[in-house]
């Protein structure tokens, strides 16, 4: 089959062949990516027989590993992706051993051996467990936004049920990506966690490799390849593919939160996630004082809060939808322009409608589309009709007013008063509709990515089932009684105990 694209966040991601910010590495051989494979499932066997309790420790051993060695990740990801120290520090670094906690609890949770009780009467002396177990081996394509967090998601869980882990980190974040591999592997048994380099080529030989299972997040193109890719191959996948967040703001909201909350999940790495806020719909009749205030604070903000793009091809889309905007008669209140290197200016449009393309298509940068609204309605017929489906956040007083609104959205996570927040709470399903994509990252319900079921049934009977051939009138008649008397037909019912007698003769003689 032919290589699949770049394997990057946003549904206009990077298709570039090399990274921009120096971030040089050699891609895989097919050889070594079987390799990689071959070994990660060696370690697996091992692996997959500790206890859950083992398996937390060596994670959480690792996690303070990375902690106490974040300042090689946070000069990384800033050499690799220009992302600013604080957010390498607070976006990147600050969280592995919490994460790895929360995940503790939730795999506790949800992959304890289940019992099912049975009917005693239609299976007498019979019991039946059902046990979580693990894939075998995890193949992650990871983003480059977030080359150290984003993978929290997928390999904690991953590892914490048993698997064994090849990842391959986009080709725009090699180094900063492996840090985090390597330190995993430093507390791991040798092999398990495996790091394969390269682009789309690479990541497609890696679902060609015998995984059992695929984690990728990038663009709805290449996200339906690697889906189809999987589906041929009978693995599961999640698929995470972009967003085009939008926040409503209500007439009656606190405005000095509303700024500051909006301004925060726009711009945090650069607007470079798939979670963040890209389209306002504000109400017209604070629109006017919502715009000034924004206005204000972003024309003060410099290249100390806000990164620079994380490739040429990503500042290329920025430039052109912002253009486009311009064109079709959107206001640019602040920004619109390009400093040194890949870093662009803050820009507020203000006046946007549906034909601009920062309306319908993923920006991934530090543009915020304004539209002003009549009312709520309004904005979340709009919100629906969006090509994507991941989140959306209303800002309000009226709490019970917000939860109403909520419930017609037509998204995957809704936040009041905030804003994708919640994608860094491992007991909180993160997912979307639409060409947002078919995965589930967080929660209990994203763990059927990497666990199948088994089930264990014990039947302590002795002699025979009386269903059990040779089949016979005999049979036939007991079947008949048996269905009358479910639904309370009971002439006849009293022939019962004598059919079963008679069929448990004829087995006997029958199997003398």
């Amino acid at each position: 089959m032919p290589a699949l694209d770049t394997y990057t966040n946003g549904s206009h991601a990077s298709h570039d062949s090399s990274p921009t910010n120096g971030a040089t590495t050699r891609a895989s051989s097919t050889d070594a990516i079987t390799r990689a494979v071959t070994a990660s499932r060696a370690a697996q066997e091992y692996w997959r027989l500790q206890p859950v309790e083992e398996r937390v420790a060596a994670l959480e051993r690792a996690a303070r590993q990375m902690l106490l060695r974040r300042a090689e990740a946070i000069d990384l990801a800033q050499r690799e992706m220009g992302k600013v120290p604080v957010e390498g520090l607070f976006n990147e670094t600050l969280g592995p051993l919490d994460s790895v906690g929360a995940w503790a609890r939730v795999v506790r949770q949800a992959t304890g051996r289940r019992r099912v009780r049975l009917n005693p009467i239609s299976f007498p002396r019979k019991s039946a467990s059902v046990d979580y177990v693990p894939r075998g081996v995890v193949g992650v394509i990871a983003p480059w936004n977030f080359p150290i967090a984003g993978l929290y998601r997928p390999i904690w869980p991953a590892l914490m049920t048993g698997n064994g882990v090849v990842l391959k980190p986009s080709e725009f974040t090699p180094k900063t990506s492996e840090w985090f591999a390597l330190r995993l592997a430093e507390e791991l048994p040798d092999g398990l966690v495996q790091v394969v380099q390269g682009d789309g080529e690479v990541g497609a030989q890696l679902i060609d490799a015998g995984i059992d299972a695929c984690v990728f997040t990038g663009s709805p193109r290449t996200g339906r390849a690697v889906r189809i890719r999987c589906a041929e191959r009978g693995i599961p996948s999640s698929i995470e593919m972009g967003g085009k967040d939008a926040a409503i703001v209500l007439g009656d909201c606190d405005l000095a939160r509303s700024v500051a909350g909006i301004t925060h999940w726009t711009l945090s790495n650069a607007g470079q996630a798939c979670g963040a806020i890209e389209i306002v719909y504000v109400e017209q009749k604070i629109a006017g004082e919502f715009v000034e205030r924004m206005r204000r604070a972003w024309s003060r903000l410099t290249a100390e809060s806000v990164a620079p793009l994380g490739n040429q091809r990503q500042l290329e889309i920025v430039v052109a939808q912002v253009e486009d905007a311009r064109a079709k008669g959107a206001r640019v209140v602040c920004g619109g322009t390009r400093g040194d290197g890949l870093w662009y200016a803050p820009t507020l449009l203000d006046g946007c409608d549906e034909r601009m393309s920062v309306m319908t298509d993923e920006t991934f940068g530090p543009v915020l589309a304004i539209a002003r609204i009549e009312g709520a309605t309004e904005a979340i017929r709009k919100i629906n009709r969006s090509r994507y489906g991941l989140g959306a956040s209303i800002w309000t007083r009226d709490l019970a007013r917000a939860r109403r609104l909520a419930e017609r959205l037509e998204v995957g996570v809704v936040n009041v008063n905030n804003h994708s927040f919640t994608g860094a709470i491992p007991s909180l399903p993160w997912s979307g509709t639409r060409e947002t994509g078919f995965g589930v990252a967080n929660g209990p319900e994203s763990l059927a990515t990497f666990i199948r079921t088994r089930v264990t049934a014990v039947d302590a009977s002795e002699g025979f089932e009386l269903y059990w051939m040779p089949y016979d009138r005999a049979l036939r008649q007991l079947g008949e009684r048996v269905a009358d008397a479910q639904i309370g037909r009971i002439v006849g019912a009293w022939k019962l105990p004598l059919l079963m007698r008679q069929r448990a003769k004829a087995l006997r003689d029958f199997f003398r």
